[in-house]
C-alpha cells in the first residue's frame, strides 16, 4: 500500500489563516441580526452570532460567529447610551467588522464599530410601514384622523365603575407587582376582581403569545370591564413586540377597552396608539382605573348630597306650611268665635228690646182693658185675658225656638273649632316646630346648628339644623 501524502492540521489552519488575512485584509460594513448574545462583564467581552433571515422564514440563510473585544465592547456601550436600546437578540444592526480566523477557535467576525442611526432608522421605517398597513388593511376598525388613530377599541366605553380586570403580563415581573400593589392599596378602599393571563412581553415568541392571551380573554366569556397589558421598564428594543402588526391589529379590534402600561416614559408604541387608553407605567395604569372609579364615586356622593338638601328643603317647606295653617286656623277660629259672640249679643239685645216692647204694648193694652173693664161686663174681661194668655204662650214658644236655633249654630262652630285644635291637626300628619318652648312661625331665628323640638301626634323629636337655605318664591 502506497503512503498517503498529508499535512498537519496546524499547517492547514495556518494556510487558511494566511488566505483569510490576504483575502479579507480590510474592514467591512455589514447588516445583520444579533442572535445567541452573551456578555461577560468581568472580561468586558460580547459573544454572539450574526444572522440573516428571509422575511416570514424562521431559519437563517446565513450565520457566522461574532465577538466584540474591549474596543468593540466600548462601541456597543456607546450604542446603547445613544439609542436607549440594549444590544441583544433580535436587534438588527449595521456594524463594522473584520474577518478573522484562529487555528483553535475558528472563524469569527470581530466587531469594531456600530452605526446606531441605522438601527433607529430601520425601526422607525418598520413602524411607519406597520401603521400604514394597519390603516389600509383594516378600514372598518382603524382610521387615521389628523395625527390620531381612531380604533374600534378606542370607541368602546368603560363601565361607570371598573371592577373586573384581566391582566396580560408576567406575575413575577416588577410591573405586575407595582400594578397590583397600587390598585389593592388604594386610599378609597375600592375592591377589584383581577385575573392574570400570564404571557411573555418580549422576545421572539411574545407577539403570538400576547395575541393568544387576548383570544383567551375573549373566549372566557367573562364580563371583564377592562383588559390591562403591563410590563416593567427596559431597553427600547424590548418594546419591539408592541410595534408588531399582528398584536397592534388585535388590540385595535378588541371588543373590551384595553389599557396599556408597558413601562416606557419616552416613546409611544403602535399598541399605545391602537388601544383605548395608554399610560406610561403599570402604576399609572392602576392610578387611571382608581381615578376613573373615583369620578363615579363623586357623582354618587354629589347626588346623595343633592337628595339630602332637597329633602331638607321639602321638610322645611312643609313645616312652614303647617305653621302657616296652624296660625290661620287659630286666627280664623278666634274671628269666628268673636263674630258669633257679637251676633249673640245683638240677638240677645233684640230679644230684650222685643220683649220690653211687647210687655210695654201689653201693659198699655192692660191699662186700656182695665179702663174698659170698669165699664164692660166680666165676659169682655175674660176674652181679653184669653188673648193675653195666647200672646204670652206665642211669645214663650217663639223665644224657645229662637234660642234652640242659635244653640245649634253655636254647637256647630264649637265642633269646627274642636277639629281645628292643634292636637287634632297633629293626628293628620302635621307637626309643630318650636325652639326653647316657643312655637316658630317662620325660619328667621333658625341657624345651622340650632336645636329644635318637633311635636307630632305621639312623639316629640329633638333635632339639630344642618343647614338653612332660602326657598325660591
Amino acid at each position: 500500500m502506497s503512503e498517503v501524502s498529508y499535512i498537519k492540521l496546524s499547517e492547514l489552519t495556518k494556510r487558511v489563516v494566511d488566505v483569510i488575512k490576504n483575502t479579507f485584509n480590510d474592514y467591512y460594513w455589514i447588516v445583520a441580526e444579533i442572535s445567541g448574545h452573551k456578555f461577560y462583564a468581568n472580561q468586558d467581552r460580547h459573544y454572539f452570532d450574526f444572522i440573516e433571515k428571509v422575511e416570514e422564514k424562521t431559519d437563517p440563510i446565513a450565520k457566522i460567529s461574532g465577538v466584540a473585544w474591549t474596543s468593540g465592547s466600548q462601541q456597543i456601550k456607546l450604542f446603547e447610551e445613544a439609542t436607549g436600546q440594549q444590544f441583544t437578540n433580535g436587534v438588527q444592526v449595521l456594524v463594522k467588522v473584520k474577518v478573522e480566523f484562529h487555528s483553535s477557535y475558528g472563524m469569527k467576525l470581530t466587531l469594531f464599530d456600530i452605526d446606531h442611526s441605522y438601527t433607529l432608522g430601520n425601526l422607525e421605517k418598520q413602524r411607519r410601514e406597520t401603521l400604514l398597513k394597519l390603516v389600509a388593511e383594516n378600514p372598518e376598525h382603524i382610521k387615521k384622523v389628523g395625527d390620531e388613530y381612531i380604533t374600534h377599541n378606542k370607541q368602546k366605553q368603560f363601565q361607570l365603575a371598573i371592577q373586573h380586570i384581566a391582566i396580560i403580563g408576567s406575575p413575577n415581573s416588577e410591573g405586575y407587582v407595582d400594578f397590583t400593589h397600587t390598585i389593592n392599596t388604594n386610599q378609597f378602599g375600592y375592591k377589584f376582581s383581577i385575573d392574570i393571563y400570564q404571557s411573555a412581553v418580549q422576545g421572539a415568541g411574545a407577539e403570538n403569545e400576547l395575541v393568544d392571551k387576548l383570544i383567551a380573554i375573549f373566549n372566557s366569556n367573562k364580563k371583564y370591564d377592562a383588559v390591562v397589558i403591563i410590563r416593567g421598564g427596559g431597553a427600547k428594543t424590548d418594546f419591539v413586540v408592541f410595534d408588531t402588526y399582528k398584536l397592534a391589529r388585535a388590540v385595535a379590534r378588541f371588543p373590551i377597552p384595553i389599557i396599556t402600561g408597558i413601562g416606557h416614559h419616552k416613546d409611544v408604541s403602535i399598541c399605545d396608539l391602537m388601544t383605548h387608553t395608554s399610560t406610561k407605567t403599570p402604576t399609572k395604569a392602576a392610578e387611571f382605573i382608581i381615578s376613573h372609579n373615583r369620578k363615579f364615586d363623586e357623582l354618587l356622593i354629589n347626588a346623595q348630597k343633592g337628595i339630602i338638601i332637597k329633602v331638607q328643603q321639602l321638610i322645611s317647606s312643609a313645616n312652614q306650611k303647617v305653621n302657616t295653617a296652624n296660625l290661620s286656623i287659630i286666627n280664623k277660629s278666634g274671628l269666628i268665635l268673636n263674630g258669633q259672640k257679637d251676633k249673640m249679643a245683638v240677638f240677645d239685645q233684640i230679644i230684650v228690646n222685643k220683649t220690653k216692647q211687647i210687655l210695654y204694648t201689653k201693659k198699655t193694652n192692660l191699662l186700656n182693658l182695665l179702663s174698659v173693664l170698669s165699664t164692660k161686663p166680666k165676659i169682655a174681661t175674660a176674652n181679653r185675658l184669653n188673648e193675653i194668655g195666647t200672646l204670652v204662650s206665642n211669645l214663650k214658644l217663639f223665644t224657645e225656638k229662637y234660642f234652640a236655633n242659635k244653640k245649634g249654630y253655636v254647637g256647630h262652630y264649637q265642633e269646627v273649632i274642636k277639629l281645628m285644635r292643634p292636637e287634632n291637626i297633629l293626628k293628620k300628619g302635621f307637626a309643630i316646630v318650636s325652639q326653647k318652648g316657643k312655637i316658630l312661625k317662620d325660619a328667621t331665628s333658625i341657624d345651622a346648628g340650632s336645636e329644635l323640638t318637633i311635636s307630632m301626634d305621639q312623639f316629640e323629636i329633638q333635632t339639630k339644623v344642618l343647614s338653612k337655605k332660602q326657598k325660591d318664591e
